[in-house]
């Protein structure tokens, strides 16, 4: 755990950046699951009347 957080610190601030972002939109999507698999089953109904 040691050797990952002292690599990370080593990169570049946007590629730092970027990780943070990629963690906290993978989170955010695994938190509202059900509402987006709704939205999505939701729009295919409406495609198919």
């Amino acid at each position: 755990m040691k050797s990952i957080w002292l690599k990370f610190r080593t990169l570049d601030s946007k590629v730092q950046g970027a990780i943070i972002l990629i963690a906290i939109l993978i989170i955010g999507i695994i938190i509202r699951w059900n509402f987006i698999i709704e939205s999505i089953i939701r729009s295919f109904k409406f495609f198919s009347t």
